[in-house]
């Protein structure tokens, strides 16, 4: 047995409607309807399927169990210095698991962080494609905000004046499909950088005028915002290394500097892992972020108050 420490990353979950107005439903509705429970949604060559293991009035807890049976890797004999197959069943594959706890209200997205499962792009994408054929499905969208040890996301968006972003972004031509924008600030940076060869792109936009004068363009600002969210909640979110977005709130005199990467909230769950696995951990990852979620509650009162 082994302790292993996991990332889990904190996210605000907002449901709007697809014209971008407060939705009616509610997240831990959508995660337990029956289109979603036990359905098995292939993303990207694995097999996906959600199961809630908690469920009451303050958090819903659940699994998303990932199974790989694609251009999976042999087994090595350190004594004969050979591979050789698994020699797994054509219907059997390796699982890997992601806990998540929602806290109902906080409208909190507690997330585990695992490689070899599913990142949390490919969660969000197999709610989706699990509602296609369901009545839901045109009625809601899920918008998640990246929590900040205070409330800087939100501090940032109600900014009324601009100064400053600055980025830096690792293996920026890996980056470009990364967005859908083609025109975006951030696409711009990458592809300054790949056409640089550059494997690191470090960039600032800044205006050099006073707070009576105009900043830089809000809309612009909350669509890096936006995209550095949602990158974050992918494999490649790895490569955001610096978003600083400078600039003046309403009744604060003094010059604001909010960091999006160092000032995330995020924190770890302990799991004693055996050598071979014959489940997911599924009680012991459960009480763990169960544990956490508890230990965190002051935190989230203090950033969202």
């Amino acid at each position: 047995m082994s302790i292993r420490k996991k990332k889990v990353e904190f996210y605000k979950v907002v449901l709007k409607t697809l014209d971008d107005k407060k939705s009616d439903l509610k997240f831990d509705e959508v995660l337990s309807h029956k289109e979603v429970l036990g359905k098995e949604v292939y993303i990207k060559g694995k097999e996906l399927e959600l199961k809630i293991f908690a469920n009451n009035d303050d958090y819903l807890v659940g699994i998303l169990e990932t199974s790989r049976n694609n251009n999976l890797p042999p087994k090595k004999s350190r004594k004969a210095k050979t591979l050789s197959k698994l020699g797994l069943n054509i219907d059997e594959g390796l699982a890997y698991g992601n806990v998540f706890l929602y806290d109902k209200k906080r409208n909190i997205l507690m997330y585990e962080v695992n490689k070899f499962g599913c990142y949390l792009d490919h969660f969000i994408s197999f709610i989706y494609l699990a509602l296609k054929e369901s009545k839901i499905f045109k009625k809601f969208k899920i918008k998640l905000e990246v929590v900040l040890a205070t409330d800087e996301y939100n501090r940032i968006v109600n900014m009324n004046f601009h100064k400053s972003v600055e980025v830096q972004i690792a293996n920026p031509d890996k980056m470009m499909d990364e967005f859908k924008h083609k025109n975006g600030a951030l696409f711009n940076v990458c592809e300054s950088g790949k056409q640089m060869n550059s494997s690191r792109v470090f960039a600032k936009f800044e205006v050099e005028a006073k707070k009576s004068k105009q900043g830089l363009t809000t809309k612009t600002v909350r669509e890096v915002i936006n995209d550095v969210t949602s990158i974050l909640q992918r494999k490649s979110g790895i490569n955001i290394q610096k978003v600083i977005v400078t600039g003046y709130e309403n009744d604060i005199k003094k010059l604001q500097k909010i960091d999006l990467i160092a000032d995330r909230y995020i924190k770890e769950i302990s799991l004693d892992e055996p050598r071979e696995n014959s489940n997911l951990l599924e009680k012991q990852r459960t009480e763990e972020i169960v544990k956490l979620h508890k230990d965190c509650l002051n935190d989230l009162d203090k950033i969202f108050t």
